[in-house]
């Protein structure tokens, strides 16, 4: 637990903002102890990892090029993002172990139709995005938390998942013997067992309360991590910008360019060959 040098409120180590005063806790703060009974400390080890997960390099000038996201590496990716929250570990390792072990988010599509309307495409958009927003927020916002950027730009649509046990996205699949059947996706060892000559369609579950996606993402993101306005509003209404009026954070400025550029360029390997945008695979 730390206090607030504000007010005095005691409030847990991984809180970036006082609930009471509003104080911003700063890099500074966490450096020199500004209140808290034990500092966090960022081992070189997890610098590495961050600088890793960024893909920032002090031999390497300029913005970094975008790395392409695919079934491949994205477990590797994701694996790097993880590792470079270090602030919050706490709160986000038990997220993070409720969305992999009691929801289909490691399997999830991304939505119905389109390049990522498979296995794993929930997850690759979520890291492509995160790769997408740290480069721009590293060229035109460096100023803005690296952990915030990478937790809303994972978690974003994270309600794609549903709720626990039961899955936003049914999967309906059609095998060679044009007979069908309807998977839920909970866990990732129901997408294990399918055939590998079927051809996997889906829809949405009827049983769940209907929500946008950004309202379940915040939803349940709120219910293990305490965020702070700017990532709240990021979180509900980056897939939405047009509902806040002009009225966007930072924060949510650039989860929204982050998420269209991935969309509409990266996601489209005619846009992104016919105009030389440059994609590096990594080794």
């Amino acid at each position: 637990m730390k206090k607030c040098p504000d007010c005095g409120m005691v409030i847990a180590n991984q809180a970036i903002r006082c609930p009471k005063c509003k104080y911003t806790f700063t890099s500074a703060d966490e450096s020199t102890g500004g209140g808290n009974d034990s500092a966090v400390v960022v081992t070189p080890q997890a610098a590495a990892v961050s600088a890793a997960a960024t893909g920032k390099s002090d031999k390497v000038a300029g913005i970094m090029p975008m790395i392409e996201v695919n079934k491949d590496n994205v477990d590797t990716l994701y694996d790097q993002l993880k590792a470079a929250i270090v602030k919050r570990k706490t709160e986000f390792d038990h997220f993070i172990d409720f969305l992999e072990n009691r929801t289909s988010w490691l399997t999830a599509p991304a939505e119905l139709k389109g390049p990522l309307a498979c296995e794993k495409g929930l997850l690759i958009r979520s890291v492509a995005v995160a790769k997408q927003l740290l480069r721009i927020k590293d060229t035109i916002m460096p100023q803005l938390d690296e952990e915030s950027a990478i937790i809303i730009a994972l978690f974003h649509e994270v309600g794609k998942v549903g709720i626990e046990g039961k899955p936003l996205f049914i999967q309906e699949e059609t095998s060679s013997l044009g007979t069908t059947s309807t998977l839920g996706l909970s866990f990732s060892s129901r997408l294990s067992s399918s055939s590998s000559s079927s051809t996997p369609t889906y829809s949405i579950n009827s049983k769940l309360v209907h929500m946008n996606v950004g309202v379940r993402s915040l939803f349940l993101v709120s219910q293990y991590m305490l965020l702070s306005d700017d990532e709240a509003q990021a979180i509900s209404y980056g897939s939405d910008v047009e509902l806040l009026g002009g009225k966007l954070s930072p924060y949510t400025l650039l989860l929204s360019t982050a998420l269209q550029m991935q969309k509409t360029i990266y996601e489209d390997s005619d846009v992104v060959s016919g105009y030389s945008f440059t994609v590096i695979n990594p080794n």
